[in-house]
């Protein structure tokens, strides 16, 4: 059975333009990406080292590790850019004022 529903998880006045911000969605770090092309929510975890992608720069709908440099497209989460070669999970955005909340999969 799944039931899918939104947790709130930041308010888009605390992230600035370009800005991102770790989340902790049931023990998994997420990272909330406030863009010119809007809000999206990828895992805060790069695909290629495991290292938090917080912090990493953002242009566009597109965020670079901090640390490696992979860059990684945030509407689908597929990577553009090596070293890594593992697309991210990605989670779905719902705003409601200046309230995000990303949408939690429970699977039993």
């Amino acid at each position: 059975m799944m039931s899918d529903e939104f947790i709130y998880v930041a308010d888009i006045t605390d992230i600035e333009i370009n800005q991102s911000q770790s989340v902790e969605l049931d023990g998994k770090p997420i990272l909330i990406c406030h863009t010119t092309k809007g809000i999206f929510a990828v895992e805060d975890k790069c695909s290629h080292a495991d290292i938090p992608l917080c912090g990493g720069q953002i242009i566009d709908n597109f965020i670079t590790c901090p640390v490696h440099g992979a860059v990684f497209d945030l509407t689908d989460g597929s990577v553009q850019s090596p070293p890594a070669f593992e697309d991210l999970e990605t989670f779905e955005v719902q705003i409601e004022g200046t309230s995000i909340s990303v949408k939690k999969s429970i699977s039993e």
